[in-house]
């Protein structure tokens, strides 16, 4: 879905997920060995239309270019208010983030950190500069879609003045 995005910004991601793989690792020794936790994604229908974001491929000068396309489905969430329930993949190697990428997976099964390809993922600026500290546990985030055809140095999806609700254990 971030196809550009992930891979403009692939040499701060690998960084950004060593760090926090490398913080994980006590307590993957600490774990059955022989148990792999398979998460599955945290989809929903606004993450479902997220993941309608295509790309028209060209080739100019011996680069590749993305050039996103959003269909109907997802203009029509442009501007809307959503609530999105995701993994944080941060894009700075540090441990509170205010503006991060949201995944339907855990970093850990992220393509440059682990397996599985690229999920569904949309950047999210908070509300005031509030920042989260990075966990492996699920957050929900609501914030308004702007969907960004323009900035190649952010991501296509993105959701803006976005705040982190509290989890209910209703699931």
């Amino acid at each position: 879905m971030v196809l550009s995005f992930v891979y403009r910004f692939r040499n701060m991601l690998f960084p950004a997920c060593v760090v926090i793989l490398s913080s994980l690792t006590v307590r993957a020794q600490e774990a059955d060995p022989n148990h792999l936790v398979d998460h599955k994604p945290l989809m929903n229908a606004v993450w479902e239309t997220f993941d309608e974001l295509m790309y028209k491929v060209t080739h100019k000068d011996g680069q590749t270019i993305y050039t996103p396309h959003f269909p109907e489905s997802l203009k029509r969430l442009d501007g809307k208010t959503v609530t999105l329930k995701g993994y944080m993949v941060p894009i700075e190697p540090r441990r509170r983030h205010n503006v991060f990428l949201l995944s339907v997976l855990p970093v850990y099964q992220c393509m440059f950190c682990g397996q599985n390809g690229i999920p569904p993922m949309a950047e999210i600026t908070m509300a005031d500069n509030t920042k989260l500290t990075f966990g492996e546990e699920p957050i929900t985030i609501k914030g308004t879609v702007f969907l960004n055809g323009k900035d190649e140095n952010r991501a296509e999806i993105q959701l803006h003045g976005a705040i982190k609700l509290q989890e209910t254990n209703d699931n």
